[in-house]
């Protein structure tokens, strides 16, 4: 039985244009290498993948990256970004994505390891992706969140549309340089209120080092995937 099957229809694909150191912790766009996709369930019941991925040799977890059902099981619209992100990473039109399996991953608290259900289909894959930044109030606390707008081919940023269709590469990755910076404030927060909330989590905090280059593992073989149905 396959995990998830690729249908390249062209509303999956399509590109929206508008709002797009080691650490991920700014809208931007980054080279990273996915070290595993990770299948988990939210406590009402939605299905989400997780993405552990390493950047400028730090590894590091994006929380509920793509969201694929909702609480009712019914679909949700993070499945288009999940099929972006296959398409990107090598899958064809028809692949099919197999099964999870358990695997020991280093996410828990200080670094320990916990078990997870791990897409290894997605294995040390290099992709490029646009990251913003989202701010929003929770019981009256400022919470942090991270959404990936888009993924991009490493070796030409080309999107999934670009592939699929075979024509216009990198012209959508040239186009959300624009509004890569761009952040997202919700619930009457502001560029100021989230200024003095992140300028408290940093205070006493070390700077971290961004000069490094990138490690080993980007570029080079494509990859191909999954059984075409």
């Amino acid at each position: 039985m396959a995990f998830f099957k690729i249908d390249t229809s062209e509303e999956n694909v399509k590109d929206y244009s508008g709002d797009g150191g080691k650490w991920l912790n700014k809208s931007g766009i980054y080279d990273i290498i996915i070290k595993a996709v990770i299948v988990d369930t939210t406590a009402k019941g939605s299905e989400y993948l997780n993405l552990w991925v390493e950047y400028e040799g730090q590894l590091q977890p994006l929380y509920q990256a793509m969201r694929l059902t909702n609480n009712d099981g019914s679909i949700n619209f993070g499945q288009k970004l999940f099929t972006k992100f296959c398409i990107v990473a090598g899958g064809e039109s028809g692949g099919e994505i197999n099964d999870p399996v358990s695997r020991m991953i280093p996410m828990g608290k200080g670094g320990e390891e916990i078990e997870c259900m791990v897409l290894e289909d997605f294995d040390d894959i290099p992709v490029t992706i646009r990251l913003q930044m989202e701010y929003s109030m929770y019981e009256g606390k400022v919470q942090q969140s991270k959404s990936i707008r888009n993924f991009f081919r490493f070796e030409d940023k080309a999107t999934a549309a670009e592939i699929v269709n075979g024509t216009d590469v990198g012209k959508q990755f040239e186009e959300e340089q624009g509004y890569a910076d761009n952040v997202t404030y919700k619930d009457g927060l502001t560029e100021e209120d989230v200024a003095e909330w992140l300028k408290s989590l940093k205070s006493g905090a070390k700077k971290e080092d961004t000069n490094k280059k990138p490690s080993a593992g980007f570029g080079g073989q494509k990859r191909s995937f999954g059984k075409k149905a």
